[in-house]
């Protein structure tokens, strides 16, 4: 047994344990996440040495906590203390007030040197904003003249990653390493689809599937998803939409899943969202798309001169992604002759179709009365499924307030895995928390808001 252990603390084996256990990770699937063998993964289940590299991947995979950092890295034995007996870190309203009452300066004084409001500080410093952005903890350390160790621990207790955390003089040093700090994840507003890459979760199934429907540029699959309302639809061809063309420093660390070592780099997406007005006429629809491609639109715009201007003009693999195509259906001038006519873009080789639908496309059409041969060209169909727990406990990990794992579970077991219900929740539960009510009503509130969202 480790001879640091203290008062109830765990080894690191005990800890790795607990980790696999709570996000259902099988020992070979956790040691291919963070990148070892089977085998070393045993050793330091059996207490051999964990090197201080290792620990800041399990960090970084894992998206610990500040005070599981600090856990994980004394039972490793680069942590001399972990604070109180009882593993709890200094709060940051605790250390504010005690290095302004150090350096002497009031809420005003500091609210001046780091450019926000009195008002803003008095709410730091008691407590009623818990989790201010980390770039205002570095304004505040820089303004307070804290030293490194300072300002990483006030870092910490902000939920933030330090600088570099402080280790004992030991042979390990060597191993010390900077800490790079990615932009904050902004999530969502709840049931609004996302706006960047780094919001999606999930789907990976359906991903290794859309990469193999693509694999072959010159011939790309058509795809259509199925998804029930508020399945996340329109947040997959977002992602999809967006996920190549943003900087990898952007994405969250996991990022992107599903595609296993493959982007479509090359790749042009038009997007059309059917339930937009414009979008119910053939000629807006057709220019619409050609606009976004940076084609100019043929006179007149119809479906055959679009389909020849598409077939001469594209040097480069096109997606046209169309969302919620029950609704353009449904549009009186998108007729059954419109549909007919649109089987001429299957024959393409570099254009790609992928359509979303609340229900099998076939079903759609003929309930319409525009059944046609167009529905026929999709030749893989996918259903988008809830998230798995893995995928659903890595979303709200993901949020800036640290949500205990009793409330994870509840807000699990009531979404059913579902983001776009997960995100609703997870946001009531966080109101509650910068509010400081300690009552169990955030959790009423947030089932009548998903009452009225279904």
């Amino acid at each position: 047994m480790n001879e640091n252990r203290l008062h109830g603390e765990h080894t690191v084996g005990e800890l790795l344990f607990r980790y696999m256990h709570q996000y259902n990770l099988s020992e070979n699937e956790f040691a291919k996440k963070i990148g070892v063998s089977f085998r070393t993964l045993e050793s330091w289940l059996d207490g051999k040495v964990l090197k201080y590299k290792y620990v800041f991947k399990i960090i970084r995979f894992l998206k610990l906590f500040p005070e599981q950092q600090k856990e994980l890295l004394f039972a490793a034995g680069y942590l001399e203390e972990i604070g109180s007996l009882d593993g709890e870190m200094p709060s940051l309203k605790k250390l504010l007030n005690h290095y302004m009452e150090e350096e002497n300066i009031k809420d005003a004084g500091l609210a001046k040197k780091i450019g926000v409001t009195r008002v803003t500080v008095d709410r730091w410093r008691t407590g009623h904003v818990r989790k201010p952005g980390c770039e205002n903890i570095k304004d505040i350390a820089k303004a307070l003249g804290l030293t490194d160790e300072q300002q990483d621990e006030l870092l910490l207790s902000a939920g933030c990653h330090p600088i570099k955390i402080p280790l004992p003089n030991t042979k390990f040093e060597e191993y010390s390493i900077e800490i790079i700090e990615k932009p904050e994840l902004v999530l969502p507003m709840p049931g609004i689809p996302i706006s960047h890459p780094s919001q999606f979760f999930g789907q990976t199934e359906v991903l290794k599937r859309i990469r193999r429907a693509w694999q072959q540029p010159s011939s790309l699959q058509h795809v259509a998803i199925i998804g029930e309302r508020r399945s996340g639809k329109t947040s997959l061809l977002k992602y999809l939409q967006h996920i190549a063309t943003i900087p990898a420093t952007d994405l969250r660390q996991d990022q992107p899943q599903g595609w296993n070592h493959w982007m479509p780099q090359n790749f042009q997406f038009a997007f059309v969202d059917f339930q937009r007005i414009t979008m119910s006429k053939p000629e807006s629809l057709l220019r619409n798309i050609l606009k976004q491609l940076n084609l100019k639109a043929p006179e007149p715009c119809d479906l055959m001169s679009f389909s020849e201007l598409l077939e001469d003009k594209l040097n480069q693999p096109t997606i046209i992604l169309m969302d919620e195509v029950g609704a353009g259906l449904q549009a009186p001038d998108l007729d059954r002759v419109f549909w007919s006519n649109m089987r001429s873009l299957g024959s393409i080789g570099k254009l790609g179709l992928v359509i979303t639908a609340h229900e099998p496309i076939h079903t759609l059409a003929k309930d319409s009365a525009k059944e046609s041969p167009f529905f026929n060209i999709f030749g893989q169909m996918m259903r988008l499924e809830a998230l798995t727990e893995f995928e659903a406990r890595e979303l709200i990990n993901s949020f800036s307030h640290p949500i205990s794992v009793k409330d994870a579970n509840w807000l699990l077991q009531n979404s059913g895995g579902w983001a776009t219900l997960l995100q609703i929740l997870c946001d009531e539960r966080i109101h509650a928390l910068e509010e400081g009510d300690t009552s169990n009503n955030w959790k009423s509130n947030a089932l009548e808001r998903i009452e009225s969202t279904l």
